[in-house]
């Protein structure tokens, strides 16, 4: 039997074999020489044709079922690919059984989560439990353009600034609704105090041109292929935009798993060989630093009686440098990350660390997980047939 396997965590190498034709298992096999902890794994099941959609993952040392989410992105009824979490020691082997079964492991709110939000005139937000984001759909740039109030023009990332891993993206939105402006204030579970306006926030993507940066407008369409609770992926659809003599078009792939502070992008990109993402420099009274070996860039800036880390990582195939943008300008301002289109494609990472999360003690610890993130990614996916 030919074996496919696709992972979307940056760590390890899945194994399907066949055993019988009613238990195929999944190997996962961490070949770091550190530890893996609770990464999610994607291993496509779609060859093993199971008869149903109810399938259960065991762990073969405990004998016990452990958390999975079933992926069926083409909406056929039919699941082509399970996630999973698996924690693993340098060169550590574990072992999964796939059974047909309905589960008995009760739903968390603890997840990932997205959804364009039409009540808040057409937002999309998705979140897992240590950070979330929005960005800004056509009717918010059309009120904009017919100078109606309330719109927004922008494909910069909003970061929504929580304290709790339960989702509040739903939560927040209908407190706006109940009690407008609540989620610009800390209810005990973080708010939304991060200014975007036009500048691309943390991970809006442009093209450079003659010492400019030319971007998109807001999305034009989307479209959810899985929502939690592991991992959630949606698409984000962008009307073409020029670049001076550039035509560029974006198609984004967005994904975001548990565990983590960072989202992943994957942009189909058209018109241009490189595509440049940044982060807003705001006032421009914090500091940039970045990584050329790992390729991260950080901008660490005193965030209204906090402190914010907002930063960008990719695959160092990607990279094609950094440079900095500095303006009189409000919004213009930023820190760049330049990314090579590689077969019609640019893939990386944004995300955040906020202070009063107390999800790191220090600016130092944030890097360290930048650098282990990106030599996460960078190593190689060895595939086991």
């Amino acid at each position: 039997m030919k074996q496919i396997i696709q992972i979307t965590a940056i760590a390890a190498v899945l194994v399907l074999s066949g055993c019988n034709s009613h238990q195929p298992s999944i190997t996962v096999s961490n070949t770091s020489d550190f530890d893996r902890n609770n990464e999610v794994v994607i291993a496509n099941i779609e060859h093993l044709n199971f008869s149903s959609n109810q399938i259960i993952l065991i762990d073969e040392k405990t004998n016990q079922e452990i958390q999975s989410q079933l992926i069926d992105k083409d909406k056929n009824g039919i699941a082509e690919a399970i996630a999973f979490q698996t924690s693993l020691k340098p060169r550590e082997l574990k072992q999964y059984t796939l059974k047909e079964g309905q589960s008995a492991l009760a739903a968390s709110e603890v997840k990932t989560f997205a959804r364009f939000v039409p009540e808040r005139t057409d937002d999309f937000a998705w979140e897992n439990d240590r950070v979330a984001f929005r960005t800004y759909g056509p009717e918010a740039q059309r009120m904009v353009e017919a100078n109606e109030p309330g719109g927004t023009l922008s494909s910069g990332i909003d970061c929504w600034l929580k304290k709790v891993d339960y989702s509040i993206i739903n939560k927040w939105y209908q407190g706006n609704i109940d009690h407008p402006g609540y989620y610009h204030n800390d209810h005990g579970e973080g708010l939304d105090n991060y200014h975007v306006g036009p500048s691309r926030g943390c991970g809006g993507t442009g093209v450079m041109k003659d010492g400019q940066l030319f971007a998109s407008k807001n999305f034009t369409s989307h479209k959810v292929f899985g929502n939690g609770p592991l991992t959630s992926e949606f698409e984000l659809d962008y009307a073409p935009y020029q670049a001076g003599d550039k035509t560029i078009k974006e198609r984004k792939i967005i994904s975001i798993d548990l565990g983590n502070n960072l989202t992943k992008y994957v942009i189909y990109v058209e018109g241009t060989d490189t595509l440049t993402t940044g982060i807003t420099l705001h006032d421009k009274a914090g500091d940039v630093s970045n990584n050329t070996k790992a390729v991260w860039l950080n901008y660490r800036s005193p965030h209204q009686g906090t402190s914010l880390s907002t930063a960008i990582v990719a695959h160092p195939k990607y990279f094609a440098g950094f440079s900095q943008i500095d303006s009189e300008v409000k919004d213009e301002s930023h820190a760049l990350l330049h990314l090579k289109v590689i077969d019609g494609k640019v893939e990386f990472y944004s995300g955040f660390a906020w202070s009063a999360s107390a999800q790191f003690k220090t600016n130092a610890d944030w890097e360290a997980y930048l650098s282990n993130f990106a030599e996460k990614l960078a190593q190689p996916i060895l595939l086991i047939n």
